[in-house]
């Protein structure tokens, strides 16, 4: 009975180890274990995604006011002025 709960914690454990490995693979490796040209990259792309942010933020027009578009108006008739009372 005991063999038999010790060998299923163990296929447990196999198969938990088994099912977190693509998980893993995702991950980059620590910067103290790259290659020069590994760290070359990394600085090179986190320069490239500065420069793309700040482009960004250049571009934004946050306190724009947004323009309003008629696609109407040249299908309505011309204004008339309401008739006056006396």
């Amino acid at each position: 009975m005991l063999r038999v709960a010790v060998a299923g914690l163990m296929v447990a454990g196999l198969l938990a180890g088994m099912w977190s490995q693509p998980a893993l693979a995702q991950g980059r490796k620590p910067f103290h274990a790259m290659s020069n040209d590994e760290k070359n990259d990394v600085k090179t792309a986190e320069s490239v995604d500065a420069q793309y942010r700040n482009a960004l933020a250049r571009t934004s027009k946050g306190d724009a006011k947004p323009v309003q578009v008629d696609p109407w108006s040249n299908m309505r008739g011309a204004e008339t002025s309401p008739a006056k009372k006396k």
